[in-house]
């Protein structure tokens, strides 16, 4: 059943209006036709089942039926260190389908990727989170995860987390994830640090620890950044069965 993804204020009294890409996504991809059902997602992460009731030039109008049955996201946050706009894209939409609850484009020394003026940062946040909602819905996700504007390695909300991990290709063994993941429960907030292409500065990874932040080993191999996110999220997802 296709699920949309709805801005607050849509669904009020039993009853919703669905316009803009949505309607188009129903009434021009989708073929759909009254009586027709979807999946209506609200921004508290609710889902709803609503059976189409008729159309107009330009918006689809649904009543809503009952409340349907979720499914657990990882309560993990990955501070993504910018790459280049392909794989930064192809990570956003895979991290959704993986459970990400959050993804925070972060600017490090060695990114190769600038934002150059708040225009360029507001303009790609628009874009990333185009395709979260778009991978959330393909999965059949309750929440999307919540997609932050650019920021500096300085200004990421540490304070918001329980635990902070950054995965550093110069890690130990006794480094292990294993070792993070015993101290750990799947209801702590978690801050997952991913660094760019070009790998996580001494001076940097000194800044982070001296935040808080354990230093983590994904494995004997050194990954891509764009992978490091999803091996991560792939092993979280495994270990507490979501």
């Amino acid at each position: 059943m296709q699920r949309y993804f709805v801005p607050p204020g849509t669904i009020s009294d039993g009853h919703a209006v669905l316009s803009g890409g949505d309607f188009h996504h129903i009434f021009r991809v989708m073929r759909m036709k009254p009586g027709d059902e979807v999946l209506l997602n609200d921004v508290d992460g609710r889902s709803f089942l609503a059976r189409i009731e008729r159309f107009s030039a330009d918006a689809v109008f649904l009543s809503v039926q009952k409340e349907a049955s979720g499914n657990p996201s990882l309560n993990v946050t990955v501070a993504q260190g910018l790459i280049r706009r392909e794989a930064m894209e192809w990570m956003i939409e895979k991290a959704t389908e993986f459970g990400v609850s959050g993804i925070i484009p972060t600017l490090f020394s060695r990114s190769v990727v600038k934002i150059e003026d708040a225009e360029t940062g507001r303009k790609k946040t628009e874009r990333f989170q185009k395709i979260a909602k778009e991978a959330a819905e393909q999965c059949h996700r309750t929440a999307m995860p919540k997609i932050w504007e650019p920021v500096s390695l300085s200004d990421l909300p540490f304070s918001q987390f329980d635990r902070i991990w950054v995965a550093y290709e110069a890690a130990g063994p006794e480094d292990g994830l294993s070792s993070a993941l015993v101290e750990s429960r799947p209801e702590d907030r978690i801050l997952a640090i991913i660094g760019p292409e070009g790998g996580i500065s001494a001076d940097e990874l000194a800044f982070l620890q001296s935040r808080g932040a354990r230093v983590i080993q994904l494995g004997p191999r050194i990954l891509r950044s764009e992978s490091a996110c999803l091996y991560l999220l792939s092993v979280l997802s495994h270990h507490w069965g979501r």
